[in-house]
């Protein structure tokens, strides 16, 4: 079987794309409004995708010097995600400060370390200002272990490689319906790294098969996109995503729709996803998931009447509430971008070796 990642690494179109989409219901999702009920599902494309992408830097990294470096992957991760976070622990723990309000040391520690989803999966503390962060430390746990992983497994047969992964996302589906038949606690089920990185091997398989393969799992791209928009508008489709046989479809769904992206470039999907403001977007997802979630929190529910009177009788209705907080959250991801991350980025580049791997980074 010839894997998908040996082919010459370039942008694919229409991922920045999903990625827009996707942290717009994640937005939508958190006002707590009714329009996007199921807006949850944009983070499991953001997982599928990450598995994808990293999976294949890691493969062609190997494929190309013969080796993985590990600790240039976890420094270019660490460059990549540390600075846009740090700035918004500080302003977190400045409002925390302020206004004294909430555990300082919770709303950023488990954040910085990555491990926000266990504090929620058992119910430590529910961070108020960063408990989107559990996302983000499900992604890092990935980032930490799946390098190791995947070199270990490239060793024992690469020809077998797609069986083992295939293999792992079996236990971690057989695992989370046994909690599941066990009655624990859907926080725990949702949140849990060993519970929910089906999604991110899902994206991993993905990126092995062959180019034939993933044009024929992209053939299904329309009744998955369907489902997908069933479960983000619909109540009891986004009840029974969360239920045990529904839980992992959504994961599967996602996989097909972006196999249809990266299969085929010259789609209407890739034209319509390839529209600039969805680019640009998808391209700052990151530094907007980071602040979307706070400034909905301080804003919406903080109980902060001097902010809410500024609106004076706009505050009410929700709709121009939720707009003021969409073009605040860009305008915070615009400096969080052209400041902080890109000067970051480019000054790193300068420094990589030329004998690294061209690669496309991951948001």
């Amino acid at each position: 079987m010839l894997a998908n990642y040996k082919s010459e690494a370039k942008r694919i179109l229409g991922l920045d794309g999903l990625r827009a989409l996707s942290v717009i219901a994640v937005f939508f999702h958190h006002t707590g409004g009714t329009l996007m009920k199921g807006g949850y599902i944009g983070v499991e494309v953001f997982f599928v995708l990450s598995g994808y992408l990293i999976t294949s830097i890691l493969c062609r990294e190997k494929d190309k010097t013969g080796s993985i470096d590990f600790v240039g992957f976890y420094m270019r991760r660490a460059r990549r995600l540390y600075p846009a976070l740090i700035l918004l622990l500080i302003a977190v723990a400045a409002y925390c400060a302020v206004y004294n309000k909430y555990n300082l040391t919770l709303e950023t520690i488990p954040s910085l370390l990555y491990v926000m989803n266990w504090y929620r999966a058992f119910e430590w503390y529910d961070a108020v200002l960063t408990g989107h962060t559990w996302s983000l430390a499900i992604e890092e746990q990935f980032y930490l272990l799946w390098p190791l992983l995947l070199s270990l497994l490239i060793w024992l047969s690469p020809r077998k490689l797609p069986l083992f992964i295939f293999a792992l996302i079996l236990s971690v589906v057989a695992w989370r319906t046994y909690l599941f038949l066990g009655n624990a606690n859907l926080a725990r089920i949702y949140n849990g790294f060993d519970t929910h990185a089906d999604a991110l091997l899902i994206g991993a398989l993905l990126a092995l098969v062959s180019t034939d393969v993933l044009r024929r799992v992209g053939l299904l791209w329309i009744p998955a996109l369907v489902f997908l928009l069933a479960v983000l508008f619909n109540q009891e489709m986004t009840d029974f995503s969360l239920s045990r046989h529904g839980f992992g479809i959504v994961a599967v769904a996602s996989a097909m729709v972006i196999a249809k992206v990266v299969s085929d470039q010259n789609s209407m999907l890739v034209r319509v996803l390839s529209v600039k403001p969805l680019v640009w977007l998808g391209m700052v997802s990151y530094g907007f998931y980071l602040w979307h979630y706070p400034l909905i929190q301080a804003v919406m529910y903080g109980g902060h009447d001097p902010i809410l009177g500024f609106y004076g009788s706009l505050a009410y209705p929700i709709p121009f509430l939720v707009g003021t907080i969409f073009l605040g959250t860009l305008l915070i991801t615009c400096i969080s971008w052209y400041l902080v991350e890109k000067p970051i980025m480019n000054y790193a580049h300068k420094k990589i070796s030329s004998r690294s791997p061209k690669i496309q980074t991951v948001s």
